[in-house]
C-alpha cells in the first residue's frame, strides 16, 4: 500500500472558513481523509489512500506549483502560503 500524507497549519482565526473550503474539497475526493491534531488546534493532515510514485509526483506539483489549481486556495488559510505544506509519499514496508 503506499499513501500521500499532507500536512500543514492553519491561521485560527481562519480555521471555519477553511473547514468550510475543505468540506466542498473532501467532497470532490473521496480517496481523501482530513484530521485535526487533538492537542495543536488548527494543525491538519490529509491521508491519501493508494497513490503510487508516478501520480504522488503530479499531485504534488498540482498541490504545492498549480496556480490555476483548485488546491492553489489553501494558500490563503496557511501561514507562508504553500511553501508551508508539507506532502510525502509513503510506501508500505511489509514488516
Amino acid at each position: 500500500m503506499e499513501i500521500v500524507f499532507v500536512e500543514y497549519k492553519v491561521f485560527p482565526e481562519k480555521r471555519d472558513a477553511y473547514l468550510s473550503w475543505v468540506k466542498q474539497i473532501r467532497f470532490q475526493h473521496p480517496r481523501m481523509t482530513h484530521y485535526e491534531a487533538s492537542d495543536q488546534a488548527s494543525l491538519f493532515v490529509e491521508l491519501w489512500l493508494n497513490v503510487g510514485e508516478e501520480e504522488y509526483r503530479s499531485f504534488k506539483t498540482a498541490r504545492l506549483h498549480n496556480p490555476a489549481a483548485p488546491w492553489s486556495e489553501l494558500a490563503e488559510f496557511v501561514p507562508g502560503g504553500l511553501e508551508k505544506v508539507h506532502v510525502w509519499h509513503f510506501r508500505s514496508t511489509r514488516v
